[in-house]
C-alpha cells in the first residue's frame, strides 16, 4: 500500500446580535490578529421559524496565508465557540473545520455574521460540544473586492488550511481546550472546498493535521463532467443557473481565459452581468430570482453550451489543469462520507460517485493487489467511504442541505460517544461487525427463520415468472417499482452506491436459490476487479460475463 502511518482517530440564518464587540488589530499570538469579537446567538430552525438557540462567542481573525502562486496574504476568518464551552461549563469534543457553501455578496462571509448551516450543526438539543472554524475565502472578508476561487484549484483548500492552523493558535493563547476530534465539512461549492482541503493536508499537512472525517455532499468533484450535466439539460428551466455562471466566471478570471463574458451572454444576464457578479451587492437568491423560469439556453449563447467550440474547449481544458484529482494521492487512512440527493437538480449525482469512484481505485498490497482500502459502504465505521446517495429528490437547498446537516450533526454527536482511546467502542463495533444483507440472512437462519425455504417458496408460486428465474426476478421488480418512480437499474446502482455490488447481489442471489447446506453459494468468488459504475451497458456486459461463467445463455433475457 502506498501509505503505511498508523490511524490517528482524530440556509439562509442570521444571526442575532446580542453582546459587544472588541477593536481590530489586537494581537492575540503571533501574526494571528483579531479584528472583531462578539456574543451573538445561533439558531436551530428555517426560514426564520427558530425552535432552538445556543449563545455563541465569536472571535473573528485575520491571519497570514498564500494565494494559488504562492504569494503572501492576509484572509480572514472566524473561531466561533458554544458560550458553555468558552465558559468551560463543558469540556470541548472537537474542532468543526467549516467550509461555506456559495456567496456572492460581500454581507454574507463568515465574518460578517451570516452562517450558512454551521449554526443549524451546532445549535441543536443534540448540542455538539465542537469549535466551529471557517475561513471568508479570498475575495471575501479583508480581502474584500478581489475576485473569489469559485470551485477552482485548491485555492479556498488553502484558506481553510490557514485559518485552522490560526485557529488552534488563538486556542492555545486563550488556553481553550481544541478537544480531540478535528471533522471537515462542506456541503455544495463548499463540498469541493472541503474536498481541496483534504487533498492540501494529505500531500503537505499530515504531520500537523489529521481529519477523523472529512464530510461533504452536493459536490461537482469533476467539472468537466458536471458542465457537460449542465448542458444537456440547457433546454430545463430547474438548473440553477447563477453557479453556472460563477463557474464560467472563475474559470475565466483566474485561468486567464480572456473571455469577454457579457457579449456571450443575453439579456438580462449581459447587462446585469458586473452589478450581479462582481459587485459584491448581490447575493445568489437575487440572480436565481431574476433569472426565474429562464433556461441555461436562454440566458448564455451557444457558443458556451457547444461542446465543439473553442471557448467550451479552452474551458474544460482549463478544469483538467486544476483538477481535484491531479497530483493527489489520497491518504487512505482518513475517513469520508460523501452525500448528494438521487436526482439533484444542482449538482449531478454522478459527480458525487466521481469522487467516491476515485477514492476506490486504492487498493491494498495484498497477494493480488485487489481489496479496496475504501470500500463504499452505507454504514458508519465499515469502511473509510460511508456514502449515501439513496435519497430520491431533486431539492438541492432544502432537502439536501437539511439531509447532509442531520448527518454531520449526528456524526459530531455520536463520535466522542463512539470512540475512545482511540479505538471504536467495542460494543458498536459487535453491532455493525457483520451488518449486512448477508450477515442479516445469516442471523435470521440462526434464529430459526428459514430465509431461504421463503423465498425458494415465493419464487416458484410467482405467476410473473415462469419459475422465478434471476430476470424474471427483475421484470417483476421493475412492475412494483414503477409508482416509486425507481427502475430496476436505478435500485441496482443504488445498492452498488450503498456497497452492495452486483457481485454481491448475485452471489446472495446464488445463496437464497440454492440448495447447499453449505456457504460455497454466497463465497463463490467473482472475477470482475474494476469498480462499478452506475451506466446500463456496464451492468449488460457483467451479467452477459456472469452468466457464460455459470454455464447460462440467457442473453434474449438479459436484453429485455
Amino acid at each position: 500500500m502506498k501509505n503505511n502511518r498508523s490511524k490517528r482517530w482524530r440556509t439562509a440564518l442570521l444571526m442575532a446580535v446580542a453582546g459587544f464587540a472588541t477593536s481590530a488589530a489586537q494581537v492575540t499570538a503571533d501574526d494571528v490578529r483579531v479584528i472583531n469579537e462578539i456574543d451573538t446567538v445561533w439558531h436551530f430552525g428555517y426560514q426564520g421559524i427558530n425552535i432552538y438557540g445556543r449563545p455563541i462567542h465569536r472571535i473573528d481573525i485575520a491571519y497570514p496565508s498564500k494565494d494559488l502562486a504562492g504569494n503572501p496574504v492576509e484572509l480572514s476568518g472566524y473561531v466561533a465557540i458554544p458560550a458553555d464551552l468558552y465558559s468551560g461549563e463543558q469540556p470541548v469534543d472537537g474542532i468543526m473545520l467549516y467550509n461555506h457553501y456559495t456567496q456572492l455578496s460581500y454581507e454574507g462571509a463568515p465574518t460578517r455574521g451570516y452562517a450558512m448551516g454551521e449554526d443549524y450543526i451546532i445549535a441543536n438539543p443534540l448540542r455538539p460540544n465542537y469549535v466551529v472554524v471557517a475561513s471568508d475565502y479570498y475575495g471575501f472578508g479583508v480581502t474584500e473586492g478581489r475576485s473569489q476561487y469559485f470551485c477552482y484549484d485548491t485555492a479556498n483548500g488553502q484558506a481553510s488550511i490557514d485559518c485552522l492552523l490560526a485557529a488552534r493558535k488563538l486556542l492555545d493563547a486563550r488556553s481553550i481546550s481544541q478537544g480531540r476530534y478535528l471533522i471537515n465539512v462542506g456541503y455544495s461549492s463548499g463540498g469541493y472546498d472541503a474536498i481541496a482541503t483534504q487533498k492540501l493536508r494529505d500531500k503537505y499537512f499530515s504531520d500537523q493535521i489529521t481529519f477523523d472525517k472529512t464530510l461533504v455532499g452536493g459536490f461537482s468533484f469533476d467539472l468537466r463532467e458536471a458542465y457537460d450535466q449542465f448542458v444537456s439539460k440547457k433546454d430545463d428551466p430547474n438548473v440553477t443557473l447563477a453557479a453556472v455562471i460563477m463557474l464560467l466566471d472563475s474559470y475565466n478570471q483566474h485561468a486567464g481565459l480572456g473571455l469577454d463574458l457579457p457579449s456571450m451572454m443575453n439579456e438580462p444576464l449581459a447587462s446585469n452581468f458586473e452589478e450581479w457578479f462582481h459587485s459584491g451587492r448581490c447575493n445568489t437568491d437575487v440572480v436565481n430570482k431574476a433569472l426565474a423560469g429562464m433556461t441555461l439556453s436562454a440566458v448564455v449563447k451557444d457558443t458556451l453550451l457547444n461542446s465543439s467550440s473553442p471557448v467550451v474547449k479552452k474551458l474544460k481544458n482549463a478544469m483538467k489543469r486544476v483538477a481535484i484529482e491531479k497530483d493527489w494521492e489520497p491518504d487512505t487512512l482518513q475517513n469520508y462520507f460523501v452525500f448528494c440527493l438521487l436526482k439533484d437538480k444542482a449538482v449531478p449525482v454522478s459527480s458525487c460517485r466521481a469522487f467516491a469512484d476515485f477514492l476506490a481505485n486504492y487498493y491494498y498490497d495484498d497477494q493480488d493487489g485487489s481489496s479496496p482500502l475504501f470500500k463504499k459502504s452505507i454504514i458508519p465505521e465499515k469502511t473509510h467511504l460511508q456514502t449515501n446517495f439513496v435519497i430520491n429528490s431533486d431539492s438541492h437547498s432544502i432537502v439536501g442541505a437539511l439531509a447532509f446537516y442531520l448527518n454531520v450533526i449526528a456524526t459530531l454527536a455520536a463520535t466522542p460517544v463512539l470512540y475512545y482511546d482511540g479505538e471504536l467502542n467495542t460494543h458498536y463495533s459487535d453491532l455493525v461487525k457483520n451488518l449486512s444483507v448477508m450477515g442479516i440472512i445469516k442471523k435470521l437462519e440462526e434464529s430459526g427463520i428459514d430465509v431461504r425455504g421463503i423465498v425458494q417458496e415465493r419464487l416458484a408460486s410467482s405467476t410473473d415468472g415462469g419459475g422465478g428465474g434471476l430476470f424474471e426476478l427483475l421484470a417483476m421488480l421493475d412492475k412494483q417499482l414503477a409508482p416509486t418512480g425507481f427502475t430496476t437499474l436505478e435500485l441496482l446502482q443504488i445498492a452498488d452506491d450503498c456497497g452492495l455490488s452486483l457481485e454481491d447481489i448475485l452471489a446472495i442471489y446464488a445463496y437464497l436459490t440454492s440448495s447447499e447446506n453449505n456457504d460455497a453459494a454466497a463465497s463463490r468468488a467473482m472475477t470482475q476487479k474494476q469498480p462499478l459504475v452506475g451506466t446500463p451497458d456496464h451492468y449488460l456486459l457483467f451479467m452477459e460475463n456472469w452468466l457464460k461463467e455459470n454455464n447460462v445463455n440467457n442473453r434474449e433475457k438479459i436484453e429485455k
